[in-house]
């Protein structure tokens, strides 16, 4: 019987998972996102503050809906594709060692690269 091509939906261990993130989705997954303000409105009608917050590495969004003395009422996240661990086996929460080896790793084969 032939072998079918895997194809992106079909579930990963989480080092494969690793390996297919952009270097700056790597960097949020090992490091944390690095957030600043992107808009601020004001909703009065719901007596709320709505704040985008967006992560200058990899772009994720943070909605937040805050009280009008600064308490966090909800946040809502929007993901840049390829970001989330879908169709990955086992955990990924938990496992920054996974995510540290494989940036590390990078980072020495592009300076080795570059050294020629």
């Amino acid at each position: 019987m032939p072998r079918r091509k895997p194809t992106e939906t079909d579930a990963v261990d989480v080092e494969t998972f690793a390996a297919r993130l952009t270097n700056r989705q790597l960097h949020c997954r090992e490091l944390g996102h690095v957030w600043a303000t992107f808009t601020a409105t004001v909703d009065h009608d719901a007596r709320v503050f709505v704040r985008t917050l967006r992560c200058k590495s990899c772009h994720t969004e943070r909605r937040q809906l805050l009280t009008l003395h600064g308490g966090i009422v909800s946040n809502t996240y929007r993901y840049a594709a390829g970001y989330q661990a879908k169709n990955v086996d086992g955990q990924v929460a938990g496992r920054k060692d996974v995510f540290r080896l494989e940036s590390v790793l990078r980072f020495m084969h592009e300076r080795e690269r570059r050294a020629g």
